[in-house]
């Protein structure tokens, strides 16, 4: 059986077990493609009081939500239900994904660079904008730490080869909720929260719903296996480019999360994405073999309009 390990940072941080950690990320990203993170630095309270901010925002009016709605899918601002499907990026005609989103852009920190447009706030709940960034800070932190372990992980010397190709890029804080049946009504056949995918750039660090999962793995043999929550941790995993970029050692796994059940119909759950990706100008050439390089922007451009909904694909 392969499980998604715990991997504890805080022995990579304080240089007590480097070697131990790259070698459990190393394994775990050649056979399952996700781990689970502790010890990373970023404060409790700070999460708590980012998830309650979305939240509130959620349970506002549509009406009210609108006047921040995204003109398209990738721009910043709020995502509606009927917006997005991700199965679409296999090819698979699947209905939208049973969520609500909200992205914002991680060019509101020092360095970071708008490459989709400005970020739009709502004007409530009060004090959305600095708990956001503060959270986005705290998570792109991590992220340039977790590319650094990725690099000993690779067996690579120098552990800036992924961090100094990551530094400008407008990375992604997309956050789902996923509404409860009695709000959305039951699944269509083939409907998920989110429909069977991979992640597109680097890595996703991923804040999920404390004690509750429906987000699920797919093995190397095809089978689907829960992903544990882990309390006080996050769900890293590794997406395309750095599957790419490692020369076929790492997967970027396919992974959904299923629809709510009749057994749970008031069940709603909240995720924090990071979505992190190379800087679009990094040509990103596998470590090994003889896969071609590729652009990074021109990559992640493709694969967005590639799941974007467009109502005569599916009414």
């Amino acid at each position: 059986m392969i499980d998604v390990p715990v991997v504890h940072l805080q022995r990579w941080r304080d240089g007590s077990d480097r070697d131990g950690v790259a070698r459990t990320v190393d394994e775990a990203l050649s056979t399952v493609g996700f781990f689970m993170v502790d010890g990373h630095g970023v404060p409790d309270d700070l999460i708590a009081r980012t998830r309650r901010a979305f939240l509130e925002f959620f349970a506002l009016p549509d009406a009210e939500k609108a006047a921040v709605r995204m003109p398209t899918l990738g721009m910043a601002g709020w995502a509606p239900m009927g917006m997005e499907a991700n199965g679409y990026s296999f090819g698979h005609e699947t209905p939208p994904d049973m969520k609500e989103s909200y992205r914002l852009g991680a060019h509101e920190l020092p360095g970071r660079v708008a490459l989709r447009g400005d970020n739009v706030w709502p004007s409530e709940p009060i004090g959305f904008r600095a708990v956001v960034t503060e959270y986005m800070a705290e998570v792109d932190r991590l992220h340039m730490e977790l590319l650094r372990v990725c690099a000993a992980a690779a067996g690579v010397d120098d552990l800036d080869t992924f961090a100094r190709c990551s530094t400008r890029n407008d990375n992604t804080l997309n956050v789902n909720w996923y509404a409860p049946a009695t709000h959305l009504g039951s699944p269509r056949p083939g409907q998920y929260r989110i429909g069977p995918h991979t992640d597109f750039g680097s890595i996703t660090v991923l804040h999920r719903e404390p004690g509750s999962s429906a987000l699920q793995v797919q093995l190397p043999d095809g089978r689907w296996v829960e992903a544990p929550v882990v309390d006080g941790a996050f769900t890293i995993n590794a997406g395309d480019i750095l599957a790419h970029w490692s020369g076929g050692r790492w997967r970027s796994a396919v992974h959904r999360v299923l629809p709510p059940t009749d057994d749970r119909p008031d069940e709603s759950l909240l995720s924090l994405v990071y979505f992190c990706d190379p800087d679009p100008d990094t040509v990103v050439t596998p470590l090994s073999g003889d896969a071609p390089p590729v652009l990074a922007g021109d990559y992640l451009r493709a694969k967005i309009e590639a799941i974007t909904m467009d109502s005569a694909r599916w009414t």
